[in-house]
C-alpha cells in the first residue's frame, strides 16, 4: 500500500493482532511510585472510538493510586498477583474490593477509588469506557507520545 498514511484520521482504524513485542515496546505511563500503565489501544495510537485498553503494573509495595472516575467505566482483570480498591461512593461510604489472578473487577464511573498496595507483585489487564474523542488530554505529552507511534505497530 503506497498511499498509505498511518497518520491520516482512521488509517489504524482495521482488525489486527497486536502481539505482546508490540505492547512490551510501547512507553509506560507512571501514576505512582511503583505503579503505571501501558495503554495499547487508545484513540490516540489506534482510533479506537469507544475505549481504551491497556496492561497496569504494581510493585510490591507501591504508592497508593486514588482517581475519581466521574465519566467512565472500567473493569480489570488480575493476571498477575492481587487487586486490592478501596471503593468510596458519592455519600462517602467505603468499601474494598480485592480480586486475586484470574477474577475481574467491575468499576462503574461514580466512584472514587484507591489502588491500595498488595504486597505482591500484580498485573492486570484494563479496559475503561467510553473514552473522549479528544483522547487522554490529562496527560498531554503521554497523549502526544501515543500519536507519534501510529507509524509503528501492526501494519495490517
Amino acid at each position: 500500500m503506497t498511499d498509505y498514511n498511518p497518520n491520516d484520521e482512521g488509517a489504524r482504524r482495521y482488525p489486527r493482532v497486536i502481539n505482546v513485542d508490540e505492547i512490551d515496546a510501547l512507553p509506560r505511563l507512571p501514576f505512582a511510585k511503583g505503579i503505571g500503565t501501558c495503554i495499547f489501544l487508545s484513540q490516540e495510537r489506534d482510533d479506537a472510538r469507544h475505549f481504551r485498553q491497556g496492561y497496569c503494573y504494581a510493585e510490591p509495595g507501591h504508592d497508593d493510586y486514588f482517581w475519581d472516575q466521574s465519566n467512565f467505566d472500567e473493569t480489570h482483570y488480575c493476571l498477575e498477583g492481587k487487586i486490592r480498591l478501596k471503593v468510596e461512593d458519592a455519600a462517602g461510604r467505603i468499601i474494598y474490593l480485592e480480586a486475586a489472578t484470574g477474577e475481574h473487577i467491575y468499576l462503574p464511573g461514580g466512584y472514587k477509588y484507591t489502588l491500595e498496595d498488595t504486597g505482591v507483585k500484580t498485573t492486570f489487564f484494563w479496559t475503561s469506557g467510553p473514552s473522549p474523542r479528544y483522547g487522554l488530554v490529562e496527560v498531554k505529552e503521554f497523549s502526544d507520545q501515543l500519536r507519534s507511534l501510529r507509524s509503528q505497530g501492526s501494519e495490517s
